[in-house]
Order: structure tokens, then sequence, then C-alpha cells
């Protein structure tokens, strides 16, 4: 009798974890659907800087804004918000934001939300700014993470002084006053007592003063020696984001570290926009110069083809030929021309296999028709570095390395910047 009871409550047990199981998967939103979940998704898309509209409707907008949360964290690119995708968008909305946010559903009550977060009613009607506990569904809370911010006070640098600097910010087609916070990781209060905002409302253009907490050096022998290559502490550089830009191509570009440059500008994570405005401190060399000598020979050999028009190879018609061609042997090492971030590497229409790096400020490099690429998107190489085994893929006569030099995209003559 004790066995079957106990085999009785075991199976009970299992299909209640199934159904917790089934419940936690079965969450996904698509095209065309409606209604809350859909809203609960554009707000998680619109507080990572997405540009997305909390209209409860899963339009193409969306979709697209989904596929491209997907392809930016390397999930399954297919514009549906299913489990994972759910769970990596709370997850990096917790790490952002100093508060979870919650999407009001039919039949919440404040008091019940409250009791469910572990917080009062009162502290969430104060971090709202509510002069009521009516709610109603559709509406999105901040539910305040003390725990969180306590954690963050207690690990804050004992011998550093903290003051307030000021850089401003330009408004964009898709921003709202609570992305900008998010981004920054500051309250949307503290944006709009330091512009004298009565609302939230801002518009295209408007230029808005971002207070950043700015830190000190210490008085540390590391601190000392960039204080004297800067000749002063208080020496900063406001460097503004650039269209491809990573806070690992800026910090390499100024000779210090992505922590730094974080805690200047008070940024969680990696996530910047072109436009975006950095306080740069603490920095050995200025951004990367274009000149003679700028970059070194990817690989030694016979130049086969010049920068400028000629008549193509293979199609046998007057083109603009936009970069170098150097003849070399099958499989010869490719080396990185000057110190960056590889920002494709793979295969690419006319040019075979191929490797782009941004060197920052704009300048890029590409290495085409390699017979392998031996660096991944994303990394980060120095000058010298092998990055490629030349080769003859893509619209190709022989084993050559077509070497390209690119300012905002425009192609200018490699031979102005080589030894």
């Amino acid at each position: 009798m004790e066995k079957n009871n106990y085999l009785t409550t075991l199976i009970i047990l299992l299909v209640f974890l199934l159904s917790i199981t089934i419940a936690a998967s079965a969450f996904q939103v698509r095209l065309n659907d409606r209604g809350r979940d859909v809203i609960e998704v554009q707000k998680y898309l619109e507080t990572l800087g997405y540009n997305v509209s909390t209209d409860g409707i899963f339009g193409k907008t969306t979709e697209d804004a989904v596929k491209s949360f997907q392809k930016n964290n390397s999930l399954k690119i297919d514009g549906i918000v299913g489990g994972r995708t759910l769970e990596l968008l709370k997850k990096m909305i917790s790490e952002k934001v100093s508060y979870e946010l919650y999407v009001v559903d039919n039949g919440d009550t404040l008091s019940g939300i409250a009791g469910s977060r572990d917080v009062t009613v009162e502290e969430i009607m104060e971090f709202n700014n509510m002069s009521s506990s009516r709610i109603k569904p559709g509406q999105d809370l901040k539910i305040p993470r003390e725990n969180i911010l306590t954690a963050e006070a207690k690990t804050q640098p004992t011998n550093t002084e903290t003051k307030k600097a000021q850089i401003y910010y330009t408004v964009r087609r898709g921003d709202t006053l609570s992305t900008i916070a998010a981004r920054r990781n500051l309250p949307v209060e503290e944006i709009m007592n330091a512009n004298n905002l009565n609302s939230d409302f801002i518009k295209i253009g408007q230029e808005l003063v971002l207070p950043i907490v700015d830190f000190k050096a210490s008085n540390s022998s590391k601190s000392e020696t960039k204080t004297k290559k800067n000749n002063s502490s208080s020496d900063r550089i406001v460097y503004k984001v650039q269209r491809g830009d990573a806070l690992s191509t800026i910090a390499k570009m100024y000779g210090t570290d992505i922590d730094t440059i974080r805690r200047n500008n008070n940024i969680n994570g990696d996530r910047i926009f072109a436009g975006d405005e950095l306080v740069i401190t603490n920095y050995t060399r200025g951004p990367f110069k274009l000149g003679r000598n700028a970059f070194i020979w990817p690989v030694n050999g016979r130049i086969t083809s010049n920068f400028g028009w000629r008549t193509h190879p293979i199609k046998k018609t007057r083109l603009f030929h936009n970069g170098l061609d150097i003849a070399v042997p099958r499989g010869t090492s490719v080396r990185a021309a000057a110190s960056g971030e590889v920002v494709h590497s793979g295969w690419m229409n006319g040019f075979g296999y191929t490797v782009i790096i941004d060197h920052g400020n704009g300048v890029e490099t590409l290495y085409g028709h390699n017979s392998r690429v031996t660096v991944a998107r994303g990394a980060m190489v120095s000058k010298g570095q092998q990055i490629a085994l030349s080769g003859s893929s893509g619209l190709s006569t022989g084993p050559h390395l077509h070497f390209g030099v690119l300012r905002n995209e425009e192609p200018l003559n490699p031979k102005n910047y080589l030894p």
C-alpha cells in the first residue's frame, strides 16, 4: 500500500513539473500577434534601445527589432519571441537598469505586484511618480531593485571622490527619455531635473544634458603615470561615437581601457550608439590617423593592379579598382596592416573570403580573395597579426590579395598610407 502511495505521489509530482515546464516554454509571439505579451516584448526592446513602438501589434518593425536582437545575441534569427529570446530579454533588462520592467496584466493590483516583488506599494508609487495606486492593463511599472543598488554602493571604491560632469546628447528618431536613461544607467528623473523638464516628452534634434558621475584618479602609481602623460588628471576628451564603433575599439584608439570608459560615462555592458558622446580620461594617445606609414604591407609581393580606373580582367569593361592587387602564392600569410577590430570575416560577393578591420575614426582596411580567414568577427587584432591565408576566391584570375583602405566607406589609395 505504501509503495502504491509513493508511486502515486511521484507521478503527480512529475505531471506538475512537466506542466510548469510546458507553461514556461509555451510563451511565443510572432508577426501579426496582438495583446499584452506583445506589449511586454516591445517595452523590453524599447528599453534596450531598439526602435519599436509599444502599440501591442507585432508588425514588421517589431519583427525586424526581434531579428536584430537575436542576431546581436547569437540566437536563432526567426523574428519569433519564444522562451529563450524572452528569457534573454529579461536578463539584459535586469543587468542594464536598476529596476525590473513589469507590464500590468488583467486582474493585477499594485498591492499584489508589490507583494510578489518584496517591495512596498509606496516604493513602487514613488519610483514611478504615481499619485494614485490605480493601475491598468498594459501599463508598464518599474519595480526598484534595492538589493542591487545596495550591492553596487558597497563595491564603490572608498579612496576616490566623485563629482558631476556634464555631456550633451542630441535626441534621435525613436528615442524616448526612458531608453536614453537606460543606455546611460541614469534615472529618468535625474535627466529631467538636469534639463528642467516638466514631462518626459522630447523631440528629435533636442539637446539634452546628461549628468555623468566622474571618478577622480586615485593616488596609485599607475594613475600618476597616466597623469604625467596627460599633464593633468583633469584632462579629458569628449568623443562622439561613430557608426560601427565599439567600446573596445574606442579604448584601443585612445590607449585606455573599457572599464575606465564605462565608469566615466555610467555605462553598463558594451552597448553604445552612433551620436553618443563619451568622456575619455586617462588616455595615452589620440585616435587613429591616416598618413604615410599608417599601415604596414599586409603581404610582400608584386603589385599587379593599382588603385584607379582599369579594364577588368574578367568582365573586360572599364571599371574603377578601389584597392591594390598584390600577387602572392596561395597560402601566404596575410597580416593586419594596423590594429583594430574585425568587423567582417567570411564570404563577400566579388571578393570571396574577406576580412575587414575597423581601426577607428571611420577608417577600415579590406583584405580580399583569400583561401581562408583565420580570425573571427569581433576579434581585436594587432598590427602584423595573421588574419587570413591568401588565395583566389571570388571573382579572381589567380592567387593574389586585394588590399583596400576606406574612410567613412569611401575608398582611398592604399599607397598613400604605406611605407
